[in-house]
């Protein structure tokens, strides 16, 4: 790792403060939000608008879920001296990029060449977040 000790440190102070926030919002007893009140079923209108900000409460909290597993990953690559590492072609990543993007896992470089190829493949996009093949000429 090239990384200095103090921009390291720095860098993994703010991947467990962004997971202790994270985890402190899901240890609220929250549970009240993802259930139906009788106030919720008036009516067909009052219960679509319930069930939509319902499914967006879902979809946002197993957004911070999957954000957990990159933060978790980000934390057991400092264990293992990979952490700043390009995975495509292992130049150092920036400190700036890092503080930007703590879970970042490509140099900015290998990240613009990824999304490059990604725009021009509009048969077939990978879900970064569920990590299938999504096809879209099906959608």
């Amino acid at each position: 790792m090239s990384l200095s000790q103090k921009k390291q440190d720095e860098l993994k102070s703010k991947i467990l403060k962004e997971r202790e926030r994270i985890l402190a919002g899901f240890s609220e007893n929250n549970t009240d939000k993802y259930c139906l009140s009788a106030e919720d079923r008036m009516d067909e209108v009052d219960q679509a608008t319930s069930d939509y900000e319902r499914s967006q409460q879902i979809r946002f909290r197993n957004r911070e879920l999957f954000y957990i597993k990159k933060l978790d990953k980000a934390l057991a690559k400092f264990e293992s001296e990979d952490y700043s590492i390009c995975e495509e072609c292992g130049c150092t990543i920036k400190f700036e990029r890092l503080f930007a993007r703590p879970t970042a896992e490509l140099c900015i470089s290998c990240k613009d060449e990824a999304e490059r190829e990604e725009q021009g493949n509009f048969i077939a996009r990978q879900s970064k977040s569920l990590g299938r093949q999504v096809d879209m000429v099906q959608m």
